[in-house]
């Protein structure tokens, strides 16, 4: 059974509407070819960023933190593809119409790595923070920035600014 969408205003949506000429028409057949293939391509885009993702996460779990980046360009094409998909197939999914089950759990799948990826880098942005601030504590801490004594103490930050007058004159 089919959940056909409706507008907010309580009608059926134009999708809805679409798809009840078309089983008007063609009694049984409701999807035509081309939206089992744009389907299966959509199905197979999101099958080929799941194993990127997986195959991502493995590389940070095992340490290999250098792969990271050697992934960006290949994800970047693989989303930009789903999301020009998206619109065609987004209707069916929303229209609920079982004719890929599967779908439905592989997107699923694909939420779930991608959660898991992003609370990886989160962690690993926050590691890199955490190093960075406390070379830059060191390096701070065993610089010769500002001005010393002869003997080796610091002197105050304000002392440059002060104006010494020669009482001696």
């Amino acid at each position: 059974m089919i959940r056909l969408p409706e507008t907010t205003q309580g009608r059926p949506s134009r999708f809805a509407l679409r798809l009840m000429e078309r089983q008007a028409a063609g009694g049984d057949r409701m999807l035509t070819t081309e939206d089992h293939d744009n389907m299966a391509a959509f199905e197979a885009q999101v099958d080929a960023v799941s194993a990127l993702l997986a195959e991502e996460i493995a590389e940070i779990g095992a340490g290999r933190l250098e792969a990271v980046g050697d992934y960006h360009d290949s994800k970047a094409d693989l989303l930009k593809r789903i999301e020009l998909k998206l619109p065609v197939i987004e209707p069916f999914l929303s229209a609920a119409v079982e004719t890929r089950p599967e779908l439905r759990e592989k997107i699923q799948r694909l939420r779930a790595l991608v959660q898991q990826e992003s609370a990886l880098l989160d962690r690993m942005v926050e590691a890199m923070t955490a190093i960075v601030d406390e070379i830059a504590r060191i390096r701070d801490r065993h610089s010769l920035n500002g001005l010393y004594e002869k003997s080796g103490r610091r002197l105050a930050d304000n002392v440059a600014t002060r104006v010494r007058i020669d009482k001696d004159l």
